[in-house]
């Protein structure tokens, strides 16, 4: 097994939180864009919607001639194919991992787990503990807040004086949030999360269609894609990039 290869769960105990999205937009920019070597697993059993989203990714390009020529001029750019994506369990989640790293001639800095989004799925909260890092999206809702909360508190409790446990740390950030709105909301939550220790990212996801754009025949604009990265028009004011350099830096990743 690879040690320098990183380990990160996208996770949450609420499904729309935007979790699985995140996991192929920050996939898709640190492959295509910042030449990290990435490989993602899919856990969200049964619908296991990343493989769901790759076939539909693939039956566009196949049918367009525009997103033809952006994958030719994208591997002349790069040269290396699309990020692989696996099916698993989260039981299965850390074993499918290793596997990957074993592949003759692979090397991942990063590999995304994206994990069911309940914790009545079996294996969820042990595929948890054997990651290196979590990263959580939350929005201001209180049913997603309570959930969210009591279970990474348990779980970087249970975790505080086992040193064989691999995980490192739980990090939240806000997603969907409308600037219009009273930051009354969110100064209360901060404030709750300060006491419970929890680490929060400075980086906020703004409310913004773009996020549920996919590649489609029916025009030319995307956002989310497991063969292309997101258009450098479409990042501007989506905060993807600014979350992306955050993480990079907690996770020492070396991405110019």
């Amino acid at each position: 097994m690879n040690k320098e290869t990183l380990l990160v769960a996208l996770s949450n105990q609420k499904g729309g939180v935007g979790k699985s999205a995140f996991t192929v937009l920050l996939a898709s920019y640190y492959h295509y864009v910042k030449n990290l070597n990435v490989a993602v697993i899919d856990c969200d059993y049964p619908q296991h919607s990343l493989s769901r989203m790759r076939e539909r990714d693939m039956q566009a390009v196949g049918r367009s001639d525009y997103f033809k020529q952006l994958i030719v001029t994208q591997f002349e750019r790069i040269q290396k194919k699309a990020y692989p994506i696996i099916n698993a369990t989260a039981e299965q989640a850390r074993n499918a991992a290793e596997e990957l790293m074993r592949t003759p001639g692979s090397h991942f800095d990063l590999i995304f787990i994206d994990l069911p989004g309940t914790m009545e799925s079996r294996g969820v909260l042990s595929a948890i503990l054997n990651m290196d890092y979590v990263l959580t999206p939350i929005i201001a809702d209180r049913m997603v807040m309570q959930s969210s909360l009591s279970f990474s508190s348990a779980v970087l409790d249970y975790i505080r004086d086992r040193k064989d446990i691999p995980l490192k740390g739980i990090y939240f950030f806000w997603n969907r949030v409308d600037r219009r709105t009273s930051t009354e909301v969110y100064d209360a939550y901060r404030t709750i999360m300060q006491r419970l220790e929890l680490s929060v990212l400075d980086t906020v996801i703004p409310e913004t269609c773009r996020y549920d754009k996919e590649l489609a025949l029916a025009g030319r604009s995307y956002f989310r894609c497991t063969l292309l990265p997101p258009p450098a028009k479409q990042l501007r004011g989506s905060g993807l990039e600014e979350l992306a350099a955050e993480l990079a830096a907690i996770l020492n990743l070396n991405i110019g």
